[in-house]
């Protein structure tokens, strides 16, 4: 595992002159939020319980994390190595009133440790996920579940597959289980 070297976002959650040379990169990474149209299907893809911790890759603005916090799941992370929309995360949570719930950071989402972590939700591209994949079988527990809007993860076969019919678009969502025989490769 990486040092973990993400800023965690607290007060006012502004990051500061550190981060402007950082600023407005979203564009360079292609950053397309999650439909709330879709967000439905992915928080019952994840079966979300009152138990779960959520780790999200990649936040954005943290739509998903704090529909998986109003679904009822106990703690969440997002990550975006974004500054801009790392603090547009965290407004987004204080807003909904989840600070104490949702811890926003700014950084490197794969020096995270996810050890935590009961569920994922990932909408970062298939060569993101491919990186991921070897952290997510050895970091997150046995059980814990993975939610992919749009991307597969290689040969790694999804337990179920959703799609989505939105105007204009499909979207297609991936499940995976993290199981003993994984934890293992």
């Amino acid at each position: 595992l990486a040092q973990d070297t993400t800023v965690r976002l607290e007060g006012n959650g502004r990051l500061g002159p550190a981060a402007d040379e950082f600023r407005g990169t979203s564009a360079a990474y292609g950053y397309e939020g999650t439909p709330y149209s879709v967000m439905p299907s992915m928080i019952d893809l994840a079966r979300i319980t009152r138990d779960d911790v959520v780790f999200e890759p990649g936040c954005g603005d943290a739509r998903v994390l704090i529909a998986a916090m109003k679904a009822g799941a106990r703690r969440g992370l997002g990550v975006d190595i974004d500054p801009d929309l790392a603090e547009v995360s965290y407004a987004a949570v204080r807003s909904a009133g989840l600070q104490d719930k949702v811890e926003i950071r700014w950084g490197n989402a794969l020096a995270v440790d996810m050890s935590n972590a009961t569920v994922v939700f990932l909408f970062m591209g298939e060569p993101f996920n491919l990186i991921m994949r070897p952290l997510l079988w050895k970091q997150l527990p046995v059980g814990a579940r993975v939610v992919s809007n749009d991307f597969a993860m290689g040969d790694w076969k999804p337990d179920r597959t959703v799609r989505v019919e939105t105007p204009g678009r499909t979207y297609t969502l991936y499940l995976w289980t993290i199981t003993e025989a994984i934890k293992r490769r």
